[in-house]
């Protein structure tokens, strides 16, 4: 009778603390997300309060993980106090469902959705869709561009991009710019210069099919015989895309950025190193022509006495993402690895600018047995009612440590990493000149991808 009592009683309170919302919403705000994922079935009630939590619509970066398969995972770099168990694979699901699933690599990642591929050449791709994923609870689903599917041939040029917000929307959409032309070469017709565009939404669950072709939007109003072809979105555009402020940005790859020109004494950008970026409300493919401005290093290489520059800058590292609704480009260069600038995209697109100037040879003076580092992420918070940046940091991966570096007080803090990829410091050495190495930020959410 005693016990049956105590579990009525026991019942009574979980029903109380079930119906104060305020008190529930604080503790499921503390609870893991794969735990959120199993109550959202408890009732309606909790479904509704667990996708309203603001760590679900603002989520943070916790990881980030390597865009190839290594020993049947993408290796991952924890974040703060994050743990990653050991052999922990959020895409196995995947790896395990499609063929070819070890050849997986990441395209994208777009706040806390992965847009993944397999890379596939030729004909053959048309039978390769993109897939969308969520790595914490293990959900893809596959999309394809129908027009992809029917008319790709073996030089055809094809990029796909993830635009999704959770603060504004639970849904996604996928963009599929195709343009059948044999861009790689620069070798564009009359008849076939134009990009087409499809985009798939998640609400719908089908594909919108843009009625107006797009000229490389360098093109426009330009004689034939005039056209500025390298500045065509083509082959030399990244294949991973970033989203910010509802559009999806392609930056050309490293190695078409690699070498400035010299001219005049001085080094000049090539101005084939452009952006391109749809926006996706206007539903308009639109070019950033300005370049980025030579960064401080280069400029300051000395001249010989027959003024021909003491070094010729190589390009060590190209990191292109977003923070804070704004773009962010960074380049290291070879001969002086420490200083680079920060460059921001402006409101208006109307170019780069330099944001900061970082000289890291203090941090490399207190960590004498490190020499090499790769960025992750410039990270940037705002305090409430400030429009300047009240911190603003840049997240760099060392062997076995993270630092965290603040670009205004130039302070820094290390974190232990018990992970040492060998791949991520080939990649400084230029080892992939053609296949650039990126890390893709991962967060915790539970979006269905459908």
């Amino acid at each position: 009778m005693a016990k049956r009592k105590e579990r009525n009683m026991s019942s009574s309170a979980a029903e109380a603390v079930a119906n104060i919302e305020e008190l529930l919403t604080q503790i499921l705000v503390s609870l893991p997300l794969r735990s959120l994922a199993r109550f959202k079935c408890v009732s309606t009630h909790w479904l509704s309060l667990i996708s309203d939590l603001h760590t679900l619509k603002n989520p943070k970066i916790s990881a980030f993980f390597s865009s190839k398969i290594e020993d049947e995972c993408f290796k991952s770099i924890p974040l703060g106090n994050h743990e990653i168990p050991p052999g922990w694979n959020p895409f196995k699901t995947l790896n395990n469902s499609v063929p070819d699933g070890s050849k997986l690599r990441i395209l994208q990642s777009c706040n806390g959705l992965f847009l993944c591929h397999i890379p596939i050449f030729g004909e053959q791709r048309k039978h390769h869709p993109v897939y969308v994923v969520n790595p914490t609870t293990t959900q893809f689903r596959a999309v394809s561009s129908p027009r992809v599917r029917e008319d790709m041939d073996r030089l055809a040029f094809v990029r796909y991009a993830l635009a999704f917000d959770p603060s504004k929307s639970p849904h996604y959409k996928v963009v599929c710019v195709t343009n059948k032309v044999a861009t790689i070469f620069h070798l564009v017709e009359r008849e076939g210069e134009l990009h087409k565009i499809d985009i798939y939404s998640s609400e719908t669950e089908s594909w919108k099919h843009l009625n107006i072709p797009f000229q490389s939007p360098s093109d426009r109003h330009r004689h034939y015989d005039l056209k500025r072809m390298g500045m065509h979105f083509d082959f030399w555009s990244r294949e991973g895309a970033i989203y910010c402020n509802g559009a999806v940005h392609w930056i050309r790859n490293g190695s078409h950025a690699d070498l400035p020109l010299f001219s005049r004494r001085e080094f000049v950008r090539n101005e084939t190193d452009v952006l391109h970026y749809f926006d996706i409300g206007q539903e308009r493919l639109l070019l950033v022509s300005t370049t980025p401005p030579v960064p401080l290093v280069v400029k300051n290489i000395p001249l010989d006495s027959e003024s021909w520059p003491t070094e010729w800058p190589r390009l060590a590292q190209r990191y292109f993402g977003e923070s804070g609704g704004h773009l962010y480009l960074i380049e290291t260069y070879k001969h002086c690895k420490t200083q680079f600038d920060v460059m921001e995209m402006e409101r208006d697109y109307s170019g780069w600018f330099v944001k900061y100037h970082v000289d890291l040879d203090p941090l490399f003076t207190a960590l004498p047995n490190s020499n090499a580092f790769v960025i992750l992420c410039l990270s940037q918070e705002k305090e409430k009612h400030e429009e300047e940046d009240s911190s603003a940091d840049l997240l760099l991966y060392m062997p076995d440590k993270g630092i965290s570096y603040n670009l205004m007080n130039k302070t820094f803090k290390t974190s232990v990493v018990e992970l040492a990829n060998e791949e991520l410091f080939l990649a400084i050495d230029g080892r992939f000149y053609w296949d650039e190495v990126v890390m893709y930020p991962y967060m915790e959410g539970l979006a269905c991808v459908g």
